[in-house]
């Protein structure tokens, strides 16, 4: 009698399907260089508005062997090296600097990795265009440099075909000039110059200074914006209230400028003696006292307007363009 084993052999065989889209390059084909120049310096306002192109490259027109085909429908679009980037976004950020870029193909911004698809078939670059803006987007964070080298990629599907590279180190510095803060001392005015509204007490010059100026800031304009504790009484006419503190009444100071016109507030004003040389500079403005109610009685008797201290604050605001 013999005895028969049946042995049994399973296996078990696991297939992965890939969903995405199968992209290679054609033969001698692999990724190149978009190579662009910025300056070693680069200064910029600090005051700029946000969204504002502060440098701008030249055009590069690609000739080169970064052609690729897909076999199915392909996402595509920019992989940034120096932040994060937002598939729907074309702006990409430069860490938390202030500063982001863009990649110009043609004569429009290229979105992020993701925000665009194209049908299957075979691509290339040679003929197009490309150029890298720089922006600002938010508060400038310091001065910052950008490293030489990749700060991104043109990404199809998992292929890099083309990289933005800038050539050397480039440095960029938030303009400013140095505003001391202005004490100026109004002195002391009899009543009887404040007979009726309107009426108002001698000018008294002062200056805004601007100090350390660096070369490079073609416009400067400036702005006079009330406190919370000393607001407008009259914006049109550079005039605001006395601060809480103070213990005379009716009254309030005007602003004037270099011409002795009341200088309104929450405008910018071009400061026109600027030159883009830099420097030490001066702006002229003067302020009075100005009466802000109706006489009752007339005469420096009025009971309208009491004498004390006549204190008040404003902020100097600098735009650097």
């Amino acid at each position: 009698m013999s005895l028969k084993k049946t042995f049994l052999f399973t296996a078990l065989v696991c297939v992965w399907f890939d969903a995405s889209a199968e992209c290679k390059y054609y033969e001698g084909h692999q990724q190149n260089p978009i190579i662009v120049d910025i300056p070693s310096t680069l200064s910029i306002p600090r005051d700029i508005p946000n969204g504002t192109t502060i440098y701008q490259t030249n055009t590069v027109t690609f000739q080169g062997n970064s052609s690729y085909n897909c076999t199915t429908t392909f996402v595509q679009g920019i992989k940034n090296n120096l932040g994060t980037a937002l598939p729907a976004s074309d702006i990409f950020p430069i860490s938390n600097s202030g500063l982001a870029w863009q990649w110009i193909r043609e004569n429009g911004p290229v979105k992020g990795f993701g925000g665009s698809s194209r049908k299957p078939g075979g691509y290339g670059f040679n003929g197009t265009t490309h150029t890298l803006h720089l922006l600002k987007i938010a508060p400038l964070k310091g001065n910052l440099t950008i490293p030489a080298g990749d700060i991104g990629y043109y990404q199809i599907d998992t292929l890099q075909p083309l990289a933005m590279r800038i050539s050397k180190t480039a440095s960029i510095v938030a303009q400013s000039c140095e505003t001391p803060d202005i004490k100026v001392e109004m002195g002391q005015y009899d009543l009887g110059v404040f007979s009726d509204i309107g009426d108002t007490s001698k000018a008294t010059a002062f200056n805004i200074l601007l100090n350390n100026c660096p070369s490079g800031i073609n416009k400067v304009m400036y702005s006079l914006a009330p406190n919370p504790t000393t607001p407008a009484w009259d914006a049109g006419q550079g005039i605001i209230e006395l601060n809480k503190t103070s213990t005379a009444k009716g009254i309030a100071l005007q602003i004037l400028d270099g011409n002795q016109t009341p200088l309104e507030l929450n405008k910018d004003h071009v400061f026109s003696d600027y030159t883009s040389t830099g420097g030490n500079f001066r702006i002229p403005l003067s302020a009075r006292y100005y009466r802000t109610l109706p006489a009752s009685s007339g005469g420096k008797f009025d009971l309208g307007v009491r004498p004390g201290t006549a204190n008040s604050e404003v902020s100097f605001v600098m735009s650097y363009l």
